[in-house]
């Protein structure tokens, strides 16, 4: 793929975070589209570093035609490299954040949002705040609910309560990265040469305990199906909200599709099926195939009317 002017900068305010834009190459309003976007905002799965996310960019980028700008916005205190944060932070404190940055000085703008997992959530919840402002969310495996038939989930969500384990966990990931960082390869088996270099930088202790502790929050807001997040969301701006799901995936599982389908009959819900050639995943930005296949679906997403 041929190099784009991607910006990666690091802002820092009280805590830093990390964002990737790639400009417009044709502004919005010069298109007949009326599908088209001023700026497309990418919100990451937890952790929440963007740098997962720029291979999935560009090609969102390419498929508009370079007529939106987009931007990829990461979560404060998450980053790929240790710029030395010491306190992490909740679900809610990132939904501030996030917001806060989609946003600020875009009056007027058409904006759409694209999430990935809770970044679906987040995406959701800043819509219900601003609904003049955000006019598209595009969930992509979205974890906007606990799926209570996951074993695995429910061992997850009792791991990240236990804050002196999480702490043990990081401390020992921590000293092995120092001493054998050999140890990271079977981590990053299967993942592409960026996904791998990205995850032998980001992880290391802090990053572990950001991603734990803010799952732990994660966890606790999202357990209630009938919450009013949920009626907030998806029964108010249903016909604004398109989801993209996966085979085999317990954080956004297929019969949550199947029930929200039921339930909000003007969301655009979809399952991407499994496939030889490519196999989409929950975490399908560690694959340059799958992230460029789930961009092609995206763009779709926020040029369907």
């Amino acid at each position: 793929m041929a190099d784009l002017a991607v910006r990666v900068s690091t802002t820092s305010a009280d805590v830093p975070f990390e964002r990737i834009s790639i400009e417009a190459a044709v502004p919005s309003t010069a298109s007949k589209d009326a599908a088209a976007f001023d700026e497309v905002f990418v919100i990451p799965g937890n952790p929440g570093v963007p740098g997962y996310y720029e291979r999935f960019a560009k090609t969102i980028w390419r498929e508009l035609q370079g007529r939106s700008k987009v931007s990829v916005i990461g979560y404060v205190g998450h980053t790929a490299s240790d710029l030395g944060v010491t306190r992490w932070f909740s679900l809610a404190e990132q939904v501030e954040h996030v917001t806060a940055e989609i946003v600020k000085g875009r009056g007027g703008s058409k904006i759409a949002v694209v999430g990935h997992s809770i970044g679906a959530e987040i995406a959701m919840r800043a819509m219900a705040k601003h609904p003049n402002a955000i006019q598209k969310v595009v969930g992509l495996m979205p974890f906007v609910l606990t799926n209570e038939r996951s074993k695995l989930q429910r061992f997850l969500a009792s791991l990240v309560r236990v804050k002196p384990l999480v702490l043990l966990v990081a401390s020992l990931v921590g000293f092995f990265k120092k001493v054998f960082p050999f140890f990271l390869t079977p981590a990053t088996r299967g993942m592409d040469p960026d996904a791998k270099r990205l995850t032998k930088s980001w992880l290391r202790a802090g990053s572990v305990i950001n991603m734990a502790l803010m799952g732990r929050t994660e966890f606790d807001g999202l357990k209630d199906p009938r919450n009013d997040r949920d009626a907030a969301n998806l029964e108010t701006y249903a016909e604004r909200v398109h989801l993209l799901y996966c085979e085999d995936d317990h954080w956004a599982p297929t019969w949550q599709a199947e029930a929200f389908k039921g339930r909000y009959a003007e969301a655009d819900v979809a399952v991407e099926p499994s496939s030889q050639e490519v196999k989409v995943e929950h975490a399908f930005v560690l694959s340059d195939a799958a992230a460029d296949l789930v961009a092609l679906r995206t763009a779709g997403m926020l040029l369907r009317r």
